[in-house]
């Protein structure tokens, strides 16, 4: 029992009751008043640095702060002498001690103490989303240190555009043609290992010999023909980007290759060698484009599908440009 809880006895229980809302006490409304004067003195104290600045709760901690004096003091007694004749005519002085007058204080009854209560809802709810901003702080600052978005940024720039599109094509094409021209040639085989429950794996490599031999470069030359040589020459002098820049119409300087005719030619010579199997006035054979076209995702199908899509990616910029 605190120095403070006389002021709470001097209260009313409805004030004691304001008091117990005002703190977030639980259950107050099952107490009465002596019972809710200990349960509201035990509540302060527990949670003296979060109430302690409150002013309705001035008083209360005021009164707490001081420290009890001492409540006993010695009594004073009061000596009195009383002479009473004797028999024989001699005074005789008889000390009549007055009895010590003390006051009394009423034994206070035990009560029940209220046990020790949780922390309110509202610390609980602070609590957690203290510790859940320093959280997403911490994930945030992580993510911008890691410079994630920025490279993503640059990659989006990069890709956002028809000639991506078009380099993203012919590397897959060579990839395909590549994989499809190296044989494979076994090497060894990884054992199996029984603590793992692995199977035997074996190793294969490519084999390099073959780029000694025309088998491998019959169709590679017939590939960069068709996909880059003759596109890249039509681009070049077919540049229809070269009079709109002349002509201050572009909105910026004229590139050397025009990706539409670059995507024009491709289509059409695709078509022509890979369908009706042109085979440039008897310098390939049908083995060689046949191979070609076998190796090609799509076959001749797809080598044109990705032709018309860089075709209908240059004509967007163009409209973007202009507009």
């Amino acid at each position: 029992m605190s120095a403070a809880v006389p002021y709470l006895q001097k209260l009313r229980k409805p004030q004691l009751a304001e008091l117990a809302e005002i703190t977030d006490l639980r259950n107050h409304e099952d107490y009465n008043k002596p019972e809710l004067v200990l349960a509201l003195d035990q509540h302060l104290q527990a949670n003296r640095s979060i109430f302690a600045t409150d002013k309705r709760l001035a008083n209360y901690y005021s009164r707490l702060a001081t420290r009890s004096r001492g409540v006993s003091s010695p009594a004073k007694r009061d000596l009195k002498q009383e002479v009473t004749p004797s028999s024989d005519g001699v005074g005789v002085t008889r000390r009549r001690t007055t009895r010590l007058k003390e006051e009394s204080v009423p034994t206070p009854r035990p009560r029940h103490r209220a046990a020790p209560l949780p922390p309110s809802p509202a610390i609980v709810t602070d609590a957690i989303d203290r510790q859940s901003a320093e959280i997403r702080r911490s994930i945030s600052e992580a993510w911008t240190g890691s410079g994630v978005e920025e490279r993503s940024s640059a990659l989006r720039a990069t890709l956002s555009s028809a000639k991506a599109i078009q380099v993203i094509a012919l590397l897959l094409e060579a990839a395909s043609l590549i994989y499809e021209l190296l044989p494979l040639r076994y090497l060894t085989t990884i054992p199996a290992v029984r603590a793992l429950h692995t199977p035997p794996y074996p190793i294969k490599v490519p084999d390099l010999f073959v780029l000694v031999d025309g088998v491998f470069w019959a169709p590679i030359s017939l590939w960069l023909l068709t996909s880059l040589v003759l596109p890249l020459l039509a681009a070049y002098f077919f540049n229809f980007r070269l009079n709109s820049a002349s002509r201050g119409k572009g909105g910026g300087g004229a590139s050397s290759f025009d990706p539409l005719s670059f995507n024009l030619v491709k289509a059409l010579v695709s078509y022509f060698v890979y369908r009706r199997e042109f085979d440039f006035f008897g310098t390939f054979v049908f083995a060689t484009m046949h191979k070609v076209d076998m190796a090609v995702p799509g076959q001749w199908r797809g080598t044109v599908a990705g032709a018309v899509i860089g075709i209908v990616g240059t004509l967007y910029e163009e409209i973007l440009r202009r507009g």
